[in-house]
């Protein structure tokens, strides 16, 4: 796709015809809050460890599939996720690691009485 200002990714779909937008306000689930809150704190004026734009680039290099399957806090807690491993603040196992742990906790709590 091309418009005046040149190619178009696939996640930019303004101006395309898409059909009626629904209108309904939805609750926040608390996830979102939460990825919503860590992006604030990580781009903040004092921390400034990753921008909305490094956020952006990231979810915009997901690829049209990868893209189109998440939902838009995945794909921004997933861009987030992307930055610091490629920045080196966190690794994949070490995040991989604190994953299963949250999952532990999760499990212990769901089978005690």
């Amino acid at each position: 796709m091309q418009d005046d200002k040149g190619p178009k990714g696939y996640h930019d779909v303004g101006g395309e015809q898409a059909g009626e937008i629904p209108m309904v306000e939805l609750p926040w689930l608390h996830w979102e809050k939460q990825v919503e809150a860590i992006r604030g704190l990580l781009g903040d004026g004092t921390r400034r460890i990753v921008s909305l734009d490094e956020v952006r680039r990231g979810f915009e290099s997901f690829g049209v599939e990868k893209y189109n399957s998440l939902s838009f806090y995945r794909r921004r807690l997933q861009a987030m996720t992307d930055i610091l491993i490629e920045k080196g603040i966190v690794s994949q196992s070490e995040l991989d690691v604190a994953i299963e742990a949250a999952q532990a906790r999760w499990t212990d709590t769901d089978t005690k009485p």
